[in-house]
């Protein structure tokens, strides 16, 4: 379907004109002398969605960050699952990005591997800002 065009079949009245999507995907792994993860970026209008996990994509936990407000710091919930990995990391990636974050975690990190798939994060936010929205919140 081209963009501004609507479909050649008609079943209602109204036009419908179709439009690009905003949405874009990043997506990268995380090594550490071997596999640890593969990370995948759904960048939105106004938030991000970060996958953590391995073959096969699971959807363990999903937790929301909210970046902080006046005087306040970061809050994260707990949406699907336990409350193990994905809602710390959702309230430091809102503070750190400073939007809505949404963290879904297909695997299980434990207190070693966890620090180096952060750790992964934070070099891809740096190396690739525009992929995280950091281009329109630091322009």
């Amino acid at each position: 379907m081209k963009e501004g065009h609507s479909p050649g079949i008609v079943t209602s009245k109204r036009r419908i004109k179709y439009r690009k999507s905003s949405w874009q995907v990043h997506d990268f792994e995380v090594w550490s002398g071997e596999f640890l993860c593969r990370i995948a970026v759904l960048k939105m209008e106004d938030s991000v969605l970060v996958w953590i996990g391995s073959a096969p994509a699971d959807l363990g936990e999903v937790a929301l960050g909210v970046p902080p407000r006046a005087g306040r710091q970061a809050a994260s919930s707990s949406l699907v699952g336990a409350d193990a990995g994905a809602a710390p990391l959702a309230r430091q990636l809102a503070a750190a990005l400073d939007q809505p974050v949404y963290v879904c975690c297909g695997s299980h990190f434990d207190r070693f591997s966890m620090p180096l798939v952060i750790q992964g994060l934070i070099t891809e936010i740096k190396s690739r800002p525009e992929c995280f929205n950091m281009d329109q919140i630091h322009s």
